[in-house]
C-alpha cells in the first residue's frame, strides 16, 4: 500500500546555541512567508501561523541541540507540555524569535526542562511554555 505525506514543515531558518551559568540558551528564528504551503487556508481570508506550528519550531531548535549536544543519532522527544499560551498571531511576514532556557534535570537522566519564550519581530510576545523533554540516543537513522 502507498501514502502519501507531506513533506515534512521547516519551521527554524537558524539556530543559536550557547552555554550559559543555569544550562544552555538556545535561539531560532523561523520567517513566516504567506507562500508557505501550510498556511493555506488556515483560516480563510486571515491567514495566521498555527499556534502548533510555534510548538513543532520551538521542538525543532531544541532538537537542533540535542543533536549538537548528544551527537547525530540524539533525538530530543516531547514528553510533557506543562504549560503553553499564545499572545499574539503571527502573520506572513512577521519573524518568530524564539528563545529556550535549556536545563538538564538532575533527578531523571536524558530529561529536559525548556522555559521557552516566543516574540515576532516587532518585540511583542507570541507565545511562551515549559516543556519536559527527553533525549534519546538511537543508533542509525530510524525515523522513529
Amino acid at each position: 500500500m502507498s501514502r502519501r505525506f507531506a513533506a515534512p514543515l521547516t519551521a527554524v531558518d537558524t539556530v543559536d546555541i550557547a552555554d550559559t551559568p543555569a544550562g544552555v540558551r538556545v535561539e531560532a528564528v523561523k520567517r513566516i512567508t504567506g507562500d508557505d504551503p501550510y498556511l493555506v487556508g488556515h483560516y480563510p481570508d486571515f491567514t495566521i501561523y498555527p499556534g502548533v506550528f510555534t510548538l513543532e519550531s520551538v521542538h525543532q531548535a531544541i532538537r537542533h541541540w540535542a543533536t549538537e549536544r548528544h551527537g547525530p543519532g540524539a533525538v530530543a522527544e516531547l514528553a510533557t507540555i506543562t504549560s503553553i499560551s499564545f499572545a499574539a498571531p503571527l502573520l506572513p511576514g512577521d519573524t518568530l524569535r524564539i528563545g529556550c532556557e535549556l536545563t538538564e534535570r538532575d533527578d531523571a537522566p536524558a530529561a529536559v526542562r525548556a522555559k521557552v519564550r516566543c516574540h515576532r519581530g516587532d518585540g511583542a510576545l507570541s507565545a511562551r511554555m515549559t516543556l519536559e523533554l527527553r533525549i534519546d540516543r538511537r543508533d542509525g537513522d530510524d525515523h522513529a
